[in-house]
């Protein structure tokens, strides 16, 4: 896949959001008292987490235009 440096740009700009809201989400697991809503903050983290690696693909396979 060939990128542009704006694409590359956005989608580092992408990964370091999903980092945030996947440390978020963790801590928001940590302090919650209610299991649902433990359990739906780690559901949500793992999510992130997912998308983070998709994100991360399209950089390592990518030809930068």
């Amino acid at each position: 896949m060939v990128l542009t440096s704006k694409e590359l740009m956005l989608i580092q700009d992408n990964i370091k959001m999903t980092e945030n809201s996947i440390k978020f989400m963790q801590g928001c697991a940590e302090i919650a008292t209610d299991p649902q809503v433990k359990g739906l903050c780690q559901s949500m983290a793992r999510d992130h987490q997912s998308d983070l690696q998709t994100l991360a693909k399209h950089i390592s396979s990518a030809t930068i235009q």
